[in-house]
C-alpha cells in the first residue's frame, strides 16, 4: 500500500506536466480541497454524538468507536496530505543561509520544544559555528525529536544530542528500541513506517521531510550506529561557516 500510494503521487505529478497550471498550484488547489472535505469528516461524528446524547442509553458502545475510528483516520489524512505539500514545495521561498552557533540554535529550539512526560535529554554540546537556514533546522530537529518519542517502545526515556567526537555533525539518538541495519536507509523513503500506523501515529513523511530539508541546505542526514547510542541514532552534517 505505501509503494502504491508513493507510485499514485509521482504519476499525478508527471500528469500535471503540459496543463496550464504549474505543479505547485495544482498542489496547493488540490490538497486545500481536499482537507477541507476531510475537516467535514472529522466535524461530522461530534454532531452526531450530540445527536445520540438524549439516546445514548440505547446506543451500542461499538457504535461511538466507530464515531471515533472516524475522526483518527481524517486526521491521519489530513495530516498526510499537508505533509504531501510541503513535500512539493521544498525549495520555494527557501529560508535564508544564515550563520549560526549550533549549539544555542539547539538550546533555543529544545526551549520551545513540548517534551511529554516521562522524557529527559542529555545534551553535550561543544561551540560549533555553522551556516544554516535557522527556520529549516528548527522543522529538522523536531522531527527527529518526534520520531525519537514515537518509535522509542516505551513511555520514557532519554533522547541524546551532541556534536563532541562528531567530525563537526549532530548527533541525535535515544534509548529506545532501535533501527535494524538493514532499514537505515529506508526509514527516509515517503509513507514507511517501521510500525502500523495503528501502532504509532504518523504519516510516514517525517524523515523524508527532514532529509529533504537537510539536503537543500547542502548537508547530509543519515541514520547511523553509535556505541554511545543504545536506540536509534540520526547524524546531521553540514557547512561550518567560514
Amino acid at each position: 500500500m505505501a509503494r502504491f500510494g508513493e507510485r499514485f503521487v509521482l504519476n499525478v505529478m508527471s500528469q500535471v506536466e503540459g496543463l496550464r497550471i504549474s505543479q505547485e498550484a495544482f498542489v496547493s488547489h488540490f490538497v486545500h480541497d481536499l482537507r477541507a472535505c476531510l475537516r467535514a469528516v472529522e466535524t461530522l461524528p461530534d454532531w452526531i454524538k450530540e445527536d445520540l446524547e438524549e439516546n445514548s442509553e440505547n446506543v451500542p458502545e461499538e457504535v461511538y468507536q466507530y464515531l471515533t475510528s472516524i475522526q483518527v483516520s481524517a486526521r491521519r489524512a489530513d495530516r498526510l496530505l499537508a505533509d504531501v505539500r510541503e513535500l512539493c514545495e521544498l525549495g520555494a521561498g527557501a529560508d535564508p543561509i544564515e550563520k549560526v552557533e549550533l549549539s544555542a540554535a539547539v538550546r533555543s529550539l529544545l526551549d520551545r520544544y513540548n517534551l511529554p512526560d516521562g522524557f529527559d535529554i542529555e545534551l553535550n554540546m561543544a561551540e560549533q559555528q555553522c551556516a544554516l537556514p535557522q527556520v529549516s533546522f528548527d522543522k529538522v530537529m523536531t522531527a527527529l525529536l518526534d520520531n525519537a518519542v514515537k518509535h522509542h517502545g516505551g513511555r520514557g526515556g532519554t533522547i541524546f544530542i551532541t556534536n563532541i567526537n562528531t567530525n563537526a555533525a549532530l548527533l541525535v539518538g535515544d534509548d529506545g528500541a532501535g533501527i535494524a541495519e538493514e532499514y537505515r536507509e529506508s526509514v527516509f523513503d515517503p509513507f514507511i513506517t517501521l510500525k502500523p500506523r495503528d501502532v504509532v501515529e504518523g504519516s510516514g513523511m517525517g524523515l523524508t521531510l527532514a532529509r529533504r530539508r537537510v539536503e537543500s541546505w547542502g548537508g547530509t542526514l543519515r541514520a547511523v550506529a553509535d556505541p554511545r547510542v543504545k536506540g536509534a541514532a540520526f547524524e546531521i552534517g553540514f557547512s561550518t561557516a567560514g
